[in-house]
């Protein structure tokens, strides 16, 4: 990725707090917090910061998660 003011390279980088743990975002367009980075460049030091976006692949884990399929067995087979 280029820098959009200078041209020249950017670095992602991911944002954590002194003690190593990741910056989160959390906001009005979407559910849950998402981690946060930065595209910094590496001349003039213009930043950019993103937030993670989830694909549907995370969707469909996290909601499965939120919402646990109750097994049963087959007719006539008592459960365990």
């Amino acid at each position: 990725m280029q820098c959009p003011k200078c041209t020249n390279d950017m670095a992602t980088s991911a944002l954590v707090t002194p003690l190593g743990a990741q910056i989160m975002v959390a906001g009005t367009l979407a559910t849950g917090q998402r981690p946060l980075s930065a595209q910094v460049c590496s001349a003039c030091g213009y930043t950019e910061l993103y937030a993670a976006q989830f694909t549907d692949d995370v969707r469909q884990s996290q909601a499965a998660e939120s919402h646990p399929v109750m097994e049963t067995a087959p007719e006539g087979i008592p459960a365990a």
